[in-house]
């Protein structure tokens, strides 16, 4: 019987084995290796935060500080961190945010403190998300309304200044001309009154189109400036005399006649800028009649090209 006889050499075997068990082994310590820097990593960003975590946790939050002068509420804050924004604003007002983004580590701002009793809030943010948050009460009682300036609409010369608490003064000029030629006007307490409150100004407007410029200043230093156009229109000129059995008359202006009406002892006569004394140059009408014996009457209207009127109504006794 024959047997078949393993030709397989058991050096080579046990050598397989060996290789084998040596790759596992550097796949573990390649494991291992991985697992340790995973884990130095991990330990680096735990004490890096922890370590700033203290240092943040050192830096103090931001300070507020709210002052006062001259009507106003001062600001100041600083952070040492650095500023990121900066929120303020009274009562229910509408705030006023401003972003730094840490550029500065001090702000600083003067607020003007409205009338009355006001609250105001002020709201810091730094670099670090620190917040820090004040608010503080103040009142002001001082005068902050303007006088109030009135032009009469039916004369439309009259000016009125009135003001609640004091008034001071006015002024007023043409505005074309220097200011030498300004009007001041002072204020005076009526009868009763231990304060002025009134400042009653009539004007004589100019010919032409001129703009008035009228400034009122109440006690406070509250000032008020309003302007006004004026058409300047002016009456007519009558003139009458008498020299021996005639009695004379001049009618004048500057921009001429609509329309002249004379009445002489009852006699009506109408005359415009065709009437042969017209003077175009002048703008004057003249005229003449002789007298009779005992009481003249006479009657001008006269219109003109402004639609302002002058009446002349008398007599002459003769001789």
């Amino acid at each position: 019987m024959n047997q078949i006889l393993s030709t397989e050499d058991p050096n080579k075997k046990n050598k397989t084995k060996k290789t084998n068990s040596a790759d596992f082994n550097k796949i573990i310590k390649v494991f291992c290796i991985a697992i340790f820097i995973f884990g130095a990593i991990l330990i680096g960003i735990y004490a890096y935060k922890l370590l700033n975590k203290k240092k943040t946790s050192k830096i103090a939050k931001p300070e507020i500080t709210l002052e006062e002068f001259d009507d106003n509420a001062k600001i100041v804050a600083k952070a040492e961190a650095g500023i990121n924004k900066v929120i303020y604003y009274w009562d229910i007002n509408e705030q006023t945010e401003k972003s730094f983004n840490g550029t500065t580590a001090t702000f600083e701002e003067a607020v003007e403190i409205p009338n009355g009793e006001n609250t105001l809030t002020v709201k810091v943010i730094d670099q670090n998300g620190q917040v820090s948050e004040t608010n503080k009460g103040y009142t002001r009682t001082k005068d902050i309304e303007k006088p109030v300036i009135e032009i009469d609409k039916d004369k439309g010369t009259q000016i009125t200044i009135t003001d609640e608490t004091e008034l001071a003064y006015a002024t007023y000029k043409w505005e074309d001309e220097p200011d030498e030629n300004i009007t001041k006007v002072e204020a005076e307490p009526k009868e009763g009154e231990t304060v002025a409150k009134e400042i009653v100004i009539d004007i004589t407007a100019k010919k032409g189109t001129n703009t008035l410029v009228i400034t009122a200043v109440d006690a406070a230093g509250n000032t008020e400036t309003l302007k006004k156009i004026y058409k300047g229109v002016s009456d007519p000129e009558i003139e009458v005399y008498r020299e021996g059995e005639y009695l004379y008359m001049n009618i004048k202006h500057d921009l001429g006649f609509k329309k002249v009406e004379f009445s002489v002892n009852g006699q009506v006569m109408v005359y415009d800028e065709n009437y042969r004394n017209y003077d175009a140059t002048k703008k004057e009408l003249s005229y003449k009649f002789q007298l009779k014996e005992g009481k003249n009457q006479l009657i001008i209207n006269a219109t003109s090209n402004e639609d302002t009127t002058k009446t002349y109504n008398g007599e002459c006794q003769y001789p």
